[in-house]
């Protein structure tokens, strides 16, 4: 997530002055103990940063449950995730900036804008003092086991979703039903006939590659490379996060 480096930003950060002015704006951040150990369980949970740079900021060690269609994809990524904690590597030099870079995120690159449903503010500004504390700049948190975040958000506004805006119907079929597809013209009828790899059964778990709900949000997200599913950029994080819900129910045979 936090893909801190020499990268392009899309807006100047010197025009985001309003987000830290003002008395709805954010705050600084406190750099606490406290503080910390809070942006160490967004680190390692709902913000997924851990995802791309590593548990607890460490590159070489991805949380364990990730796919090896995610770790491949990950490997892939150019630019290369920022190492977090090893800070003479790092361009951005206040908080102000790392806060901008999360928010909006970097253009070219896998770290995507941020949606305040996702994380809020107040969110964020608890992930700068513990990313201060990982590249060293403060005291360093004692050990502890991250944080589970649920990924699952409405299942009923998923199951909206997977027939209308996010398409998911076209290839995996009506409420997850493959050979149950919605009306379509015989030419695209015949492309997913010859697609090289057929769309997933999503009522089969033992057939999917991934196999939790982090896997499930990056697959949305970022999409599989080789195949026909491609990045979902019209959802937006809770979008997707409905998504993941109702894919819960089409696995346990329901609606």
């Amino acid at each position: 997530m936090l893909l801190i480096g020499s990268l392009c930003l899309a807006i100047s950060l010197s025009a985001d002055s309003l987000l830290w002015a003002g008395a709805s704006s954010p705050t600084t951040p406190r750099h606490g103990r406290q503080e910390a150990e809070e942006g160490r369980a967004i680190f390692n949970g709902k913000g997924l940063c851990s995802t791309c740079h590593g548990v607890d900021g460490y590159k070489g060690q991805l949380p364990a449950n990730l796919s090896q269609n995610i770790r491949d994809n990950i490997a892939r990524l150019d630019p290369a995730p920022a190492d977090l904690r090893q800070a003479a590597t790092l361009s951005l030099t206040t908080d102000k900036q790392r806060f901008e870079i999360i928010r909006h995120g970097h253009l070219r690159t896998a770290m995507y804008p941020v949606s305040k449903d996702s994380l809020s503010d107040e969110e964020i500004l608890a992930l700068l003092p513990y990313l201060a504390a990982i590249r060293g700049t403060v005291a360093p948190l004692a050990s502890q086991p991250p944080s589970a975040f649920s990924l699952r958000g409405n299942a009923n506004s998923g199951r909206q979703l997977y027939h209308e805006l996010g398409g998911c119907a076209i290839c995996h079929g009506i409420e997850g039903h493959l050979q149950s597809r919605p009306p379509m013209s015989a030419d695209l009828v015949a492309r997913l006939n010859a697609l090289p790899h057929p769309p997933a059964d999503l009522r089969n778990p033992a057939a999917l590659t991934s196999q939790n709900d982090e896997d499930r949000y990056r697959s949305i997200k970022l999409g599989h490379p080789g195949t026909a599913m491609y990045p979902k950029t019209l959802l937006r994080d809770e979008d997707i996060r409905d998504l993941i819900a109702y894919l819960a129910i089409l696995r346990e045979g329901g609606r």
